[in-house]
């Protein structure tokens, strides 16, 4: 019994992974994409364009959402993970935790996938914080908030190489 409920643990994780890190790269790409052409629209037709910074943040945010598995793989190199290819983790290795080991890994793809989410959130929140309407304060609070989301969703994505920098600063094995 206990064996099938992991299997069907681990499939379900896997058919949520896939499905969703599907929808998210299709949905940013879509996103960027309009996101771009209502940019360069409300810089042609409007009475008093942009100042050069809110547009250059604008473009920059629509280029970042359509390009969204690069601007994580290049945020991960930053923060000195390497890069990753978006498959579901297999991290946790059977021959030491048997059939939890695979309910784990699932688990650990679910966290890799809502990394994924907060990194988009992240992009959105960025290209959404220079909007009319938006005060000095509201949207340096919403540049703080975004900062924070991607450092998040970055370590959320790359959470096997995040602990394992984090057992080896502490000096800790399993």
């Amino acid at each position: 019994m206990a064996l099938d409920a992991v299997t069907l643990i681990e499939n379900l994780a896997s058919g949520i992974f896939t499905a969703g890190l599907d929808l998210l790269f299709s949905w940013s790409e879509m996103i960027g994409f309009f996101g771009l052409i209502a940019l360069l629209t409300r810089q042609r037709s409007s009475r008093s364009p942009l100042s050069p910074g809110k547009f250059a943040i604008g473009l920059f945010s629509c280029a970042a959402l359509v390009s969204l598995p690069s601007i994580i793989n290049a945020s991960g190199a930053q923060l000195g993970f390497g890069a990753t290819s978006f498959d579901a983790i297999a991290y946790v290795q059977p021959a030491t935790y048997g059939v939890a080991a695979g309910a784990a890994n699932a688990v650990l793809s679910l966290v890799r996938l809502a990394g994924v989410g907060f990194v988009y959130a992240a992009l959105d929140m960025f290209r959404r914080s220079e909007l009319e309407g938006h005060t000095a304060l509201s949207s340096s609070e919403s540049i703080r908030a975004a900062t924070v989301k991607l450092f998040a969703g970055t370590g959320m994505v790359f959470s096997p190489q995040l602990i394992d920098a984090a057992l080896a600063t502490l000096g800790l094995s399993f």
